[in-house]
């Protein structure tokens, strides 16, 4: 699956965009009245403003190449605060079953973000920078039964499983893009802070081409590249 636009709701619009745009680095792509759009790789980032939009924070994660995350922590430490796992010294966390190693940081809306780098993501030697994200990688979808939205994901969007779940989380998807499915008020690792169903659209490129409308999510597929 690959993640083609996400669509978040904000509170605080221009802080936001001085952070993806000047502290990341992403191009802008649009802006109007009530939203701004950066590009992530292959991923459009879209914040709609919204005052009323609950306080809380969204989680979503950037795919890096297979080799870069010492890179990108030393790219990342004068810009962001890193968020350390319970009792480490370094922010780098290894995630053994996923075979992969992240970076985790908020944005300033509290938006818990994460640089994760696969083993099996293709290699690169250029210099880092924002032009290294390949895409977004992952959205936190916090929800109150995870068995039975997983199962829809599967039905509609035909997305396996990711490695092991449980009642309060389940992954659904691959390395290229995954769905984070959990239980509403579970902590987001590695913060405390609990996991809070807020607005959200996603376009998706998926084997099953169904639509899922949930709460307060909105997941379509992607419409198909022109053939040229």
């Amino acid at each position: 699956m690959k993640i083609i636009s996400v669509e978040l709701h904000t509170r605080q619009p221009e802080e936001l965009k001085a952070f993806y745009t000047e502290t990341l680095g992403l191009p802008l792509l649009s802006e109007e009245q009530q939203a701004f759009s950066v590009q992530v790789g292959h991923s459009t980032l879209t914040f709609r403003t919204n005052l009323e939009r609950p306080v809380g924070g969204y989680h979503l994660a950037f795919n890096l190449p297979g080799n870069r995350i010492g890179e990108a922590g030393e790219w990342l430490q004068d810009r962001v605060a890193f968020l350390y796992a319970p009792g480490s010294t370094s922010p780098v966390v290894y995630h053994e079953a996923w075979q992969a190693q992240a970076l985790y940081f908020y944005d300033p809306e509290l938006n818990l973000l994460e640089f994760i780098s696969h083993r099996t993501a293709s290699a690169s030697l250029a210099p880092f920078g924002p032009e290294q994200l390949i895409g977004v990688a992952e959205v936190g979808l916090p929800v109150r039964d995870v068995a039975s939205f997983a199962q829809e994901l599967r039905e509609k969007l035909q997305l396996p499983r990711w490695k092991s779940a449980n009642a309060l989380f389940e992954a659904a998807g691959g390395p290229e893009g995954m769905l984070i499915v959990v239980q509403e008020q579970r902590p987001w690792f590695p913060t405390q802070n609990p996991a809070q169903a807020l607005p959200l659209r996603l376009s998706v490129q998926a084997p099953g081409k169904g639509r899922i409308e949930h709460s307060l999510f909105e997941i379509s597929p992607a419409a198909a590249t022109p053939q040229v």
